[in-house]
């Protein structure tokens, strides 16, 4: 198969090393349609959650320094994030993204490692968020939010696949016995339906709200505090508000599920012949986004504290000049 002029069934080309250090810019196959896809996803959720801080953070701010930073802009807010339309749009997007990082998870074997600082990462978040709430900004403390499920749920697909692996490996060889190690390393994604099947059967029901769904769970509340947060970290509970705890909320299940049937789409696409598919739609013209893609964690964690920062500073300086 050739794609400008590129043999990509040839790895030993040197126009093919050449395309694919374009991709990555460090030797390695990136494609550029799930950066891109990524980046889309994390540029919304920016967005989300610089309406959010207009509607909860900055009210909490000019409170506090005495300031009117947009207090206009406070009711905008405030209609947006109870907007039918942006309900549906952000189930659609939270979903893409987690089934995206699934997919990410088949391309690197390297799944242990990309778990641990993202964990590490979740707990900074908690510790700070933490602080900032003693500070007097009510939940902002965030016990289980979209690093930890991303975390978590990366470490799963990675104990999942690894499993797999290692009953490839007592396959032996032979073509049989390869077949059935490229259909093992699908495992990750068939216990990753068998898990939303479970969860949207036993653990939650899905019903209309103001023009979109939305989850309502059928597990019952525990009679502790401390056993209700534990079990919210994997399943909505019912009549538990996890929320008035955790200022981001996204639990195992059914999110972690996104990301192993993510590994299913990840097999069938990336490690088949469909993998070069939208190579030849690549160009500069989705250079910033994708760029954007490659960087989600980092973009994602660092927006959570540029943008809030960027609000105080703001407001300081209306009250230092106004």
């Amino acid at each position: 198969m050739y794609i400008n002029g590129i043999d990509v069934k040839d790895p030993g080309n040197a126009g093919y090393k050449k395309m694919v250090s374009r991709y990555s810019g460090r030797g390695r196959t990136r494609f550029w349609e799930i950066d891109f896809l990524r980046g889309l996803c994390v540029t919304l959720m920016i967005f989300d959650h610089f309406m959010y801080c207009l509607w909860d953070v900055v009210p909490f701010i000019n409170e506090t320094l005495g300031t009117s930073l947009f207090a206009e802009s406070e009711a905008l807010a405030e209609w947006y994030w109870t907007w039918n339309v942006r309900a549906v749009v952000w189930q659609i997007v939270v979903t893409t993204f987690f089934t995206l990082c699934g997919i990410s998870c088949t391309l690197t074997r390297g799944n242990f490692r990309r778990s641990i600082p993202l964990a590490l990462v979740a707990a900074g978040i908690t510790a700070i968020t933490s602080v900032i709430e003693n500070f007097g900004l009510s939940g902002a403390t965030v016990l289980f939010g979209v690093i930890h499920m991303l975390a978590s749920g990366i470490f799963l697909y990675a104990l999942l696949d690894n499993a797999a692996i290692a009953l490839g490996e007592c396959c032996g060889d032979g073509k049989i016995s390869k077949i059935v190690k490229e259909g093992l390393r699908c495992l990750p994604g068939v216990i990753g339906i068998a898990l939303l099947v479970f969860c949207y059967t036993v653990c939650v029901d899905i019903g209309p709200v103001e023009g979109h769904f939305e989850l309502f769970s059928k597990i019952p509340a525990r009679d502790t505090l401390a056993e209700n947060i534990g079990l919210s970290i994997f399943v909505p509970v019912d009549g538990f508000d996890f929320y008035s705890y955790s200022g981001d909320y996204f639990p195992i299940l059914p999110w972690a599920a996104f990301i192993l049937i993510g590994g299913i789409l990840g097999r069938l696409i990336y490690h088949t012949r469909l993998r070069d598919t939208f190579a030849p739609y690549d160009g500069a013209w989705n250079s910033g986004v994708c760029f954007f893609g490659r960087h989600a964690a980092v973009v994602y964690v660092s927006h959570m504290v540029v943008i809030p920062l960027l609000f105080l500073i703001a407001a300081s300086i209306t009250l230092l000049f106004g």
